[in-house]
């Protein structure tokens, strides 16, 4: 069962860092899952570096599980 689904924008400078995190979907009945998913996305800096952009924005969808253990969206293969 899933505890959590998380929509964000995360904005990449030009050397690869976070330069923000804003939610489109932000699940705030559960604002630890928030906070553990922002930690995540920054601890994984530095990103590829944008080739000729100041920066770059990309959205992901965050599935998070009851026993913390999460996919995003963007990775999984879907359902038959």
């Amino acid at each position: 069962m899933l505890e959590a689904v998380g929509v964000l924008n995360v904005d990449i400078d030009r050397h690869g860092a976070v330069k923000s995190v804003n939610w489109t979907r932000a699940p705030k009945h559960v604002p630890h899952v928030m906070q553990e998913i922002e930690r995540l996305v920054k601890a994984a800096a530095p990103y590829p570096v944008p080739q000729n952009l100041s920066q770059v924005t990309y959205t992901d969808v965050w599935l998070w599980h009851k026993s913390g253990k999460f996919q995003l969206d963007t990775l999984t293969e879907g359902q038959d």
